[in-house]
Formats: structure tokens, sequence, C-alpha cells
């Protein structure tokens, strides 16, 4: 089912539109030097939503004062109380976050009221830690009364989300509920762990999701750099979609049939690169060997296949020339630097 179209200050999700990178800051809500800081940094890394923690009453004001140069929508994480809530649309955040399991039926209420009179948007935040729930479409089905509920009052401004530090409980909630609603769904694993099992784990329940059809913003989190969730977003979403955001670099898993560093070649190939050659929407191929080297070669815009006498440049399907081992990496740089797009 595709979603209905929703706005978070001026950037529409949902609908037709591309999945959305969200990312939430890290740093101190008492440390405004270090909020701007990552804020800035997230943005350039692509993030599209930032959204921030705001712990207690009377802390809206101020972190929306120190956030709102980011040239993205925020969001305002609020727990327990109405009194956050309120306080951060009345500052001026595009969207709050709420959870029903741990605010009163009528403080949600009462937030989702507020968002109306603001013309700002409203997630609710559903997950495993607060719902008490033993099943994902019990999970699915909380949310899915609450999200019924919402729309009988007209407000339709909103988001779901259903999340659990387990992949296949998470993916099932929300397959369940994109079945039966229309509602935009904000998608991602949470307390996945940190390092390469944290990204495993939101690679495989959000790539899951997005292959399905099923999510509208993502988040990854890990425990961790916040950048690192950003990055790992952004790659995800264009795995998902076939549509690199960038220049895709491919190479082989390498073997005994390598004829060249593959490895090696790679580091260095990506780091001549500049900032201007990843934005290309290219397809580069280093691969080791004449066994599967030219079909995948062929297959992208230029490519380097290892042989017994050094290399083959490879270029839209047709070889060019021989290349040295030693020249292979500037020959790259080269074809690269050739095309415009």
């Amino acid at each position: 089912m595709i979603s209905r179209e929703i706005k978070i200050g001026g950037l529409a999700v949902g609908g037709s539109n591309p999945v959305r990178v969200q990312a939430m800051l890290k740093s101190s809500a008492g440390d405004a030097s270090a909020l701007i800081k990552e804020g800035r940094n997230l943005v350039k890394a692509g993030a599209e939503i930032i959204r921030c923690a705001v712990p207690e009453k009377g802390q809206a004001k101020k972190l929306y004062s120190i956030l709102k140069e980011l040239p993205v929508p925020l969001i305002a994480d609020c727990h327990f109380t109405k009194t956050a809530a309120v306080e951060a649309l009345d500052s001026g955040f595009d969207k709050i976050r709420v959870n029903p399991g741990n605010m009163s039926a009528q403080a949600i209420m009462d937030s989702v009221k507020k968002a109306s009179e603001k013309k700002a948007a409203l997630r609710l935040g559903f997950n495993t830690g607060s719902c008490r729930v033993s099943t994902p479409q019990e999970l699915a089905n909380i949310a899915l009364t609450w999200d019924e509920k919402i729309k009988k009052t007209g407000f339709k401004n909103f988001v779901v989300s259903m999340k659990s530090s387990s992949v296949k409980f998470t993916v099932e909630a929300n397959r369940f509920f994109s079945v039966y609603s229309n509602t935009p769904l904000h998608i991602g694993v949470t307390a996945s762990g940190s390092g390469i099992e944290g990204i495993m784990k939101s690679a495989a329940g959000i790539g899951c999701l997005l292959l399905d059809g099923v999510g509208d913003t993502v988040r990854v989190s890990v425990t961790g750099d916040s950048l690192q969730e950003v990055k790992a977003a952004r790659i995800l979403r264009a795995i998902a979609s076939g549509e690199p955001e960038g220049l895709e670099i491919i190479s082989c898993p390498t073997c005994s049939r390598s004829r060249i560093d593959v490895e090696k070649i790679s580091v260095k190939f990506r780091k001549s690169l500049s900032s201007e050659d990843f934005k290309k929407k290219l397809r580069v191929a280093i691969m080791g060997c004449e066994v599967n080297g030219p079909g995948e070669a062929k297959e992208c815009d230029t490519g380097i296949c290892g042989t017994r006498k050094g290399a083959l440049l490879i270029s839209r399907g047709k070889i060019t020339c021989a290349v040295e081992e030693k020249e292979i990496i500037k020959k790259l740089v080269e074809e690269i630097r050739k095309r415009k797009t």
C-alpha cells in the first residue's frame, strides 16, 4: 500500500517521495556548541531530518534556539508528560515524537490537538520496551488502534513507528501495519548494539522493509558515532532503491585466481577521488581476474579486469586498452573525470 503524503516543516514525506534519512543528536542537551556542531555535520553527511531529545520540561525553547539555523526539519523527542511536547511545538519544532507506551491517552490526544493547531507533524513511536507486548501483531494492533483514533479527530499529519531490538519482530510488525493503514512509517531497529553487529542488524531489518516497499523515513540507530548512522542509512536507501546516490564502486572478494591486488587498488582508488568525483552517478568495477571480471566490468560504466599481463580497461561494455598494474588507478580516475554524470 502506498502511504499518504505528510509534511514535516517544508519536507514532503510518504506518498511518491523518496525515503527520508533521519538522524538523532547524541550530544548533551546542555552543550550548545556540541549540539550545533553535530547537527551541521549530520546535515552535511546527508541527514534530511534532525531529532533531539527534550528530556525535561523547560528545555525545548533553548534547544530550538540552538538548532533552528539547521536547514532541515527539527523533531523534539518527548516522553512521559505532554508538557515537553506542548512546549516543543510552541517553541517552533516542526514535529514531535511521543510514545503511547509511557504517556497517558489524554496526554497523547492533547499533543495531537496542539500539533494540529501548530500545523506541525507528529510521530507515534511504539516499541517493545514500553508497550509490553509478546508478538509483532500485538504491537501492530496497538499502533493501528491509535492510528484510527487519531484519524477520527481529522488530524492526518502524523507517522507511526514500531521498533524492537529484534530484527524479525520489527519487520513483522511493520509489514502487518502496512497492510491495514496508509499512514507513513518511520522504520529502524532500536537498541541494535554497536559496531558491525549493530550495523548488520539495522541493515537486515531496514533492508527487508525497504525492499518490501515499506518505510518512508529511516534511522539507523547504533551505539556510537551518529555520522556512521547517517552514512549507513544512505547506503541502505541506495541499495534498496537500486539507484545509487553517487559513485558506486564494486569489487570482487578476491581469491587465488586474482591477477592484481584488488584490495590495495580499491583503497588507493577511493583515496584518489575528489568529493566531486563521488557525486557522479557512475558504476566502477575493480575485478581480479578474467573469470568473472570482464562480465562484471561490462555491466559498469568503466572498470578494470586483472590479467596475466596486468589489466584490461573496460568502458561501457567494451575493452578499450591494456593497462599496467601501476597505471590502473590513474586510468580509472581519468575515466571518471571524463564523464559529466
